[in-house]
């Protein structure tokens, strides 16, 4: 009884939150847009807040751990966003935007890992694995149906009508931490055996890790140069609507969660890197799409693409993560993963932001937001051939909980968001 409790109690956490702060979170990158920024700015709003969620994840980790306990950490952290969230929709001007959400993107980073700690503490190895589908599942599904609902609400593109999204994102967070204050935990402490500069400094032992990892920094760089640039396109360029940047966002969802179901059952079986190789190479295709797509029904083509791509990506690429992390120390190579990630994903959106306004200095903005796409997917594409090399281990090691915890970004969702609210 107290088990089915336990997983009760998870379950609707996990959906209210994705149905609160996940959706207006997929609205992010169009407020920016809606509040005047430019491409500069728009650039520092995706690189920090993802430098700030991929890096503070590392130091969290370890304090969590630390402490051998996580309820007192995602209470407090619910508590700050409730705020935080609520905040947002009073910002009169980019600058407020950045600032708060990075304030945001570090307060999630201390949920996240504190949540899937607690949840690995709570659930038996026995049933993670099919419970964790089913959280997942559960997460866009309460995704899915705020986004339909919005459509009837989010009338034009007003950035005042935000205050809808943001607000469930404010009351999804306190409901969260009434939830979490009713779990139980027994406090564990984890001991150290490296520290973290010391297994960052190992990972080239770590062969296939490392051309993995490499392979994920080059293209990553960008990857993130076109996340400034996505909401700028749909936003200014197409003068697509509320309503419809939130159907765009739904098809996306609906792809990925239908081409994940029919990717797992066959992610295990033969050499995984071909399809790797595959699905990088065209995913770079997004950009172009993006610089030469123009109708609202063209660009609903794009998100089911990007869907699919991007549903196969979690499937094969998680799992052959999962299958290169040394067993002693899992969770802390993807902690060097999401920290090296989140430097050059700051690094990259920022400089698709720079390449955006150098380009509009010379040439009208729509011609702009094309050449810097062009740029983008040819770097896209170059990069997909370092995927090439590398090597499937083969080994039947899937970790489901990790799986999640290290979730890669969307390639194309068209708001332009990319932190993943837990």
């Amino acid at each position: 009884m107290e088990i089915h409790k336990t997983m009760v109690l998870i379950g609707s956490r996990s959906f209210i939150v994705a149905a609160g702060a996940s959706t207006a979170a997929s609205f992010i990158g169009v407020y920016g847009v809606l509040l005047g920024a430019s491409p500069i700015e728009m650039g520092f709003l995706q690189a920090l807040a993802n430098s700030i969620s991929n890096g503070a994840q590392i130091l969290f980790g370890r304090i969590s751990d630390a402490s051998g306990l996580r309820k007192p950490w995602i209470i407090g952290a619910s508590a700050m966003l409730a705020v935080l969230w609520f905040s947002l929709s009073y910002v009169t001007g980019p600058l407020e935007l950045i600032l708060i959400y990075s304030v945001i993107s570090l307060s999630s980073a201390m949920i996240t890992v504190n949540w899937f700690a607690l949840l690995t503490d709570l659930t038996g190895h026995g049933n993670r694995g099919s419970f964790m589908a089913r959280i997942s599942n559960l997460s866009s599904i309460g995704n899915m149906i705020t986004l339909i609902i919005l459509t009837f609400f989010l009338k034009g593109d007003e950035k005042s009508l935000l205050i809808i999204p943001f607000t469930l994102a404010s009351i999804s967070y306190v409901l969260s931490a009434i939830i979490v204050s009713l779990l139980k935990e027994s406090k564990k402490r984890s001991i150290f055996r490296k520290s973290f500069i010391e297994n960052v400094k190992d990972v080239k032992k770590h062969g296939d890790f490392y051309r993995y990892l490499r392979a994920m920094m080059f293209q990553g760089f960008f990857w993130s140069m076109a996340w400034p640039i996505f909401p700028i396109t749909v936003i200014a360029v197409r003068n697509f609507t509320l309503p419809m940047i939130a159907v765009l966002t739904v098809v996306n969802i609906t792809a990925t969660i239908i081409i994940q179901i029919y990717t797992g059952r066959t992610s295990d079986r033969g050499n995984r890197v071909p399809l790797i190789f595959i699905n990088r190479l065209l995913l770079g295709g997004i950009p172009f799409m993006y610089a030469f797509f123009v109708s609202f029904y063209e660009f609903i083509f794009i998100e089911v693409y990007s869907g699919v791509l991007s549903g196969i990506q979690n499937v094969v690429m998680n799992s052959y993560l999962m299958d290169l992390l040394p067993d002693e120390n899992r969770a802390e190579y993807i902690s060097i993963m999401n920290g090296f990630n989140g430097i050059v994903y700051f690094f990259g959106s920022v400089s698709g932001g720079e390449l955006l306004e150098y380009l509009i200095g010379f040439i009208p903005l729509h011609m702009a937001v094309e050449y810097s796409f062009i740029i983008i997917g040819t770097g896209r594409i170059i990069t997909s051939f370092l995927f090439i090399n590398l090597n499937d281990p083969g080994r039947n090691k899937r970790t489901p909980l990790l799986n999640i915890l290290f979730r890669l970004n969307n390639a194309g969702l068209p708001s332009g968001s990319i932190i993943r609210q837990r």
